[in-house]
């Protein structure tokens, strides 16, 4: 099924290069401590964007990776960058003053003529993947300067210039294997390595984050030196982590994993007690102003436990969407910790958060650290349990709703309303089989086009238990800031998106529906289309069908069966969708009487059987 997604964007190299030069200088002035080296991180997270497009945009023209002075150039640049993060880490973020002195010189040197493809790389958005991981993993390694270092592009290559950097390494070569993401396969010039291959002691490091469901961008790098004739002994591996391909992997891509050795640093490793280098606790001590704060991890669902009494009522969780999460507590003060993205994202979502709890809709914020945006705990009661009429949520939804759409203009693209139908239509046939997905493609081909669409940052997730009613009485959202930034297909939609959200989540009728929308085209003073909330409609139910029918690989036996009964719950309310107007043209409507959904919302309470939980269908995983 169809939910992953890349939300890449052509951008004027010149001006990214603009943006890094603007971040070079204002670091100069920082004094030492977490915020620069943030901003630090930040500026090597730029600068590798501007780097890999140039190369990427190499490869294009030339149909194979090759050397080139402007590659070698941007290699060094992003080392430079390297050795001053790293540093600045050994140093426990003491350091301050500008940056090394070539890094202004060879950004200003780089050619930056055109556009390049940039975006966020997954890892340093939505993985707490640090670069610093990098560093510490290469100096455990035991590899030294004998080593050529490769990148796998994009997020690999600024990795690989980490590796390179903590060991005294020349600069990295980078390569983008392309092909199927479980077959990929490399078109490179041997002379990428030049003389490497004749040195009978060199060592060749491969750089990356994954591995994925089949680890086949590993495997792709790993079989060209071996067809160049390196030793698998030679051969060292930099993942993200250590759990081997997926499912997907082919058995030769399980070999390489095998026989090559393997560097990673996780998260704890990396920030370590009882070191020079302050930890995430240190961390969140200081920007809540206790030192007696403790840290207790909420991650992969873990925080049901905080709002939940029985297991019973848990709700599903997508662990594959789950950020990392800490609760914080010092006396009587809990803070919710969470990891936002590092770099410009991360400040992004953070002054985002501010806005919305000026506005009265999210927690209060105090701080972002590195990464890591540490907000008040709200202690209450989500909403699948609170005793709360359909009125005042829907009330308060139209309020939250309206200020989204006149507050958070689009920063980012997101998916066509083609690229959404087709998702929709694939998601269906394999659920519901081809001829309920031949009904819906010819119900979207009857659709009149959509009118006034104007993308805003949309919420993307307004279940129930994503709101908690504080023990005051106001109604709070939380995860506000990350699903229009996700890794999923979706990105940032109109805000007819979350509208149609609503109508599925709380069982609206066409009135209630109807009112939704007036009240949100009032409050925002913009029109607000409802042949696209209609559009929407059945794009939203497939995404969520796709949302959780994959996740059924992850869990426990309990987390599958709320896995799917989620994933049959979508599938009823698509059935219902086309059953009542899917089939029938573009002018049917369900009854304004009636309930769109008549499912209930409250109480996530759906025991069924263990033989129950499971799914078929495909996954669109991207892969490395």
């Amino acid at each position: 099924m169809i939910v992953y997604g890349d939300h890449k964007q052509m951008q004027s190299a010149q001006l990214v290069r603009g943006s890094a030069c603007k971040a070079a200088e204002h670091i100069a002035d920082m004094p030492s401590g977490i915020e620069r080296h943030a901003a630090l991180v930040g500026l090597f997270i730029r600068a590798s964007e501007l780097v890999q497009g140039l190369a990427d945009a190499e490869f294009e023209a030339n149909g194979t990776d090759r050397n080139s002075p402007q590659r070698i150039a941007g290699a060094n640049l992003l080392v430079g960058l390297a050795r001053h993060v790293g540093r600045s880490w050994e140093a426990g973020f003491t350091i301050d003053g500008p940056v090394e002195a070539d890094v202004p010189r060879i950004l200003a040197e780089l050619e930056c003529d055109g556009d390049i493809l940039t975006g966020s790389a997954e890892g340093y958005a939505h993985y707490a993947l640090y670069p610093e991981s990098y560093f510490v993993a290469a100096r455990q390694s035991g590899l030294d300067a004998n080593t050529c270092v490769i990148g796998i592009r994009s997020i690999g290559l600024g990795l690989a210039a980490m590796v390179a950097a903590a060991i005294g390494a020349p600069a990295p070569v980078s390569v983008r294997p392309t092909g199927h993401p479980f077959r990929r396969r490399l078109a490179a010039d041997p002379e990428l390595i030049g003389g490497w291959m004749t040195k009978p002691s060199a060592r060749f490091a491969i750089v990356d984050e994954g591995p994925g469901l089949s680890g086949s961008s590993f495997h792709a790098v790993v079989a060209w030196l071996q067809g160049l004739g390196i030793d698998a002994g030679c051969i060292h591996l930099f993942p993200s982590h250590l759990g081997g391909p997926g499912p997907e992997a082919s058995a030769d891509s399980r070999e390489a994993w095998r026989v090559c050795q393997k560097h990673t640093a996780d998260f704890e490793r990396t920030f370590p007690a009882g070191s020079a280098v302050p930890t995430l606790r240190n961390w969140v001590a200081r920007t809540i102003g206790s030192t007696a704060a403790s840290l207790a991890e909420t991650s992969g669902g873990e925080w049901r436990r905080l709002h939940y009494h029985s297991q019973d009522h848990w709700p599903p969780v997508h662990r594959g969407f789950e950020r990392r999460k800490f609760l914080a507590s010092a006396g009587r003060e809990k803070w919710s910790v969470k990891f936002v993205g590092l770099g410009e994202i991360g400040m992004h979502k953070a002054g985002t958060a501010g806005r919305l709890h000026d506005a009265g809709f999210g927690p209060e914020v105090a701080g972002l650290c590195h990464g890591f945006l540490v907000e008040r705990w709200i202690d209450g009661t989500t909403l699948d349990r609170a005793r709360l009429s359909k009125e005042k949520v829907v009330a308060h939804l139209a309020r939250y709703l309206a200020w989204r759409a006149a507050n958070l203009p689009a920063s980012e693209p997101g998916a066509s309303l083609e690229a959404l139908a087709d998702m929709a239509v694939r998601n269906t046939s394999e659920a519901l089989g081809e001829r309920r997905a031949a009904e819906l493609q010819n119900w979207f081909s009857n659709q009149a086009s959509p009118k006034n669409m104007q993308r805003v940052e949309i919420d993307g997730r307004l279940h129930p238990w994503e709101f908690i009613l504080s023990r005051g009485g106001t109604l709070i959202k939380t995860d506000a800031l990350d699903h229009c930034r996700s890794h999923d297909l979706v990105g940032c939609q109109d805000i007819a998106w979350d509208i149609a959200g609503a109508r599925v989540e709380y069982s609206l009728s066409d009135a209630a529906t109807a009112a939704l929308c007036k009240v949100v085209e009032a409050r925002a003073s913009r029109p607000v289309d409802a042949n696209l909330v209609h559009y929407y409609e059945p794009c939203y139910l497939a995404f969520q069908l796709g949302l959780w029918s994959m996740a059924l690989r992850s869990g426990d036996d309990r987390e599958q069966i709320r896995l799917a009964a989620a994933a049959r719950r979508y599938t009823a309310m698509l059935l219902r969708f086309l059953d009542t107007q899917g089939h029938l043209g573009p002018s049917s409507r369900i009854s304004p009487a009636g309930e769109a959904y008549p499912l209930p919302f409250r109480g996530w309470r759906l025991p069924l059987p263990a033989e129950d939980a499971s799914a078929s269908g495909s996954r669109n995983i991207p892969d490395r």
